[in-house]
């Protein structure tokens, strides 16, 4: 098998639950990879600028931050697909109707929030976008828009993915990673997309890249790639979608497998 690529989700995939992995562990499938000409990307519904922090001591990663939506490397931007206007307006038309829910807001230069939010959701939302504004109103903001980033009660996410998609329409796809969060993102995008950008990019096939996930935005990704690896962690439809399976997060899954068939 020849892998010329790896691609990795972050929260429950190549994170553990403390939002940690083994660096040391890691550089050592690090430098193999360099020597041997195999692309690192990290494939998030994180910010680009989250991302670029986490592997500040891996510099040849590239990105596929926002579920797809900004491809780039530690150095630049390659590509941003944002919504259209009236998208953007119509979606935070529907929002603004749903009480139970917070938004973050996601764009090129910075995420955006309201600023009648509470304490707890401001600093768990910095965790995730760094670049972040409070702002008095989200349809004032001159960014081009990524995403949206939904919270909702963890045991209604089925619920809003559903009534967000009948109200907003064919526009958008919505996707989750689970436990409550949910993207809006634009219908023609997501980690897949941002793979195949790559794909023509790098000149690598698909079938030369291998990729790594466990929630419902990874299924495009895995289906992509030659080689699809549910974490143990993952939810049932990833196990059904990869045609390989690791041990959990916690257990530094992506770096064992990646171990294994690297032979290190």
């Amino acid at each position: 098998m020849t892998i010329k690529l790896v691609a990795t989700d972050m929260d429950g995939t190549f994170l553990n639950d403390a939002k940690h992995f083994d660096k040391n562990r890691f550089q050592r499938v690090y430098d193999y990879m360099l020597k041997n000409n195999i692309q690192f990307v990290s494939a998030s519904g994180n910010q680009y600028y989250q991302l670029r922090d986490f592997f500040k001591d891996f510099p040849e990663t590239l990105f596929v931050a926002e579920n797809g939506a900004l491809i780039g490397s530690h150095q630049k931007v390659y590509r941003a697909d944002t919504f259209e206007t009236g998208t953007v307006e119509k979606t935070l038309q529907v929002l603004d109707k749903l009480p139970a829910i917070k938004v973050v807001m996601c764009g090129k230069k910075s995420a955006y929030l309201s600023k009648n939010v509470d304490a707890d959701f401001f600093k768990m939302s910095k965790f995730y976008f760094p670049e972040i504004q409070s702002v008095n109103n989200l349809n004032d903001i001159d960014d081009g828009i990524l995403k949206f980033s939904v919270n909702c009660p963890n045991d209604e996410t089925e619920f809003y993915m559903d009534k967000l998609a009948d109200l907003i329409g064919p526009e958008v796809s919505i996707v989750s990673s689970g436990h409550g969060d949910i993207d809006v993102i634009r219908a023609d995008v997501n980690k897949a997309t941002g793979l195949q950008y790559l794909s023509e990019k790098l000149n690598i096939k698909p079938e030369e890249m291998c990729a790594f996930g466990d929630g419902g935005n990874d299924l495009e990704m895995l289906r992509y790639v030659g080689h699809g690896v549910a974490m143990k962690n993952a939810t049932p439809i990833v196990h059904q979608t990869a045609d390989f399976e690791t041990v959990d997060n916690n257990q530094q899954g992506v770096i064992k497998h990646l171990e294994e068939i690297f032979e290190l």
